[in-house]
């Protein structure tokens, strides 16, 4: 474990490493600064609906004192304020050194335990991950990069889902306080890959299928949720910046998808980009 975990990330206490043990996730590795939650998680508000919800709340008390009174205009503009003045405190503010537990996530040779609020931990075997969702957005104000969230959805089963994520400007030097999700990340892809390749391999060298969602690939072709289309008919299998997959078949066809739809995206990229 480096100086900055020690700093930063406390170390395992007893409920979590009783946890980790009866869970089977062997030895601790290291303790990461991510944020992580069960269930879905829903995605961020677009910049351009918070500035039509902004305007709305300047202008309804502008409207408001010209029908009504100067009063009622000024009672008007404090719950705009307000809000903006919670916004600025909450994402103003410096990191502190001191985390909350949904603020770091455990690294152990088997998996990943996620400590939580009220003293428990939820272990996440990798062996136990049936798929996992990955959610990468770039955010731009005012036309500049301002950071990119890089979101994690593992499924377990019949348990819900747990997410790991966090926000980071790549085009700054890292401080202590930011977050250490892409190093959590890449060993989360790592993962995927290493329990989902080997069995999707397997499948299609025994002349079956494997599926991804509402698509699914074989030696003879991809199958999506407008038909089978032949190998030899896929023409381009593309993946833009802004995270949409694009498969084009001949005669026009075409099949779009975001990336954070597809379980386990890394094989299933992995797969198309070898066998188209």
């Amino acid at each position: 474990m480096g100086t900055g975990d020690r700093v930063t990330v406390p170390p395992p206490g007893e409920e979590a490493t009783r946890t980790a043990r009866e869970a089977g996730l062997g030895v601790y590795l290291r303790g990461f600064r991510a944020h992580h939650t069960e269930g879905e998680r829903r995605r961020g508000v677009p910049p351009s609906a918070l500035l039509l919800l902004g305007v709305a709340a300047l202008w309804l008390p502008v409207l408001a004192t010209r029908l009504v009174g100067t009063w009622a205009g000024i009672l008007l503009l404090v719950p705009p304020f307000g809000l903006l003045g919670r916004l600025v405190w909450r994402y103003g503010k410096v990191p502190s050194a001191s985390l909350r537990p949904d603020e770091y996530v455990y690294l152990y040779e088997r998996g990943l335990l996620c400590p939580g609020t009220d003293g428990g931990a939820r272990a996440v075997p990798w062996g136990a991950v049936t798929a996992m969702h990955q959610d990468v957005t770039r955010t731009y104000v005012h036309g500049g990069y301002a950071g990119t969230r890089y979101a994690y959805r593992l499924s377990t089963g019949g348990r819900r889902a747990v997410t790991v994520d966090g926000f980071i400007n790549e085009e700054t030097v890292p401080k202590p306080t930011d977050s250490q999700i892409r190093e959590l990340a890449q060993i989360v892809l790592d993962e995927t890959v290493r329990r989902a390749l080997p069995t999707a391999v397997s499948a299609l060298e025994e002349g079956g299928s494997v599926a991804f969602g509402e698509v699914a690939l074989d030696g003879r072709g991809i199958t999506l949720p407008s038909g089978t289309s032949p190998w030899e008919r896929v023409r381009r299998c593309e993946l833009r910046g802004d995270g949409l997959v694009v498969v084009r078949t001949a005669g026009g066809g075409r099949w779009a998808r975001e990336s954070r739809e597809i379980p386990d995206f890394p094989v299933f990229w992995a797969l198309v980009k070898e066998l188209a």
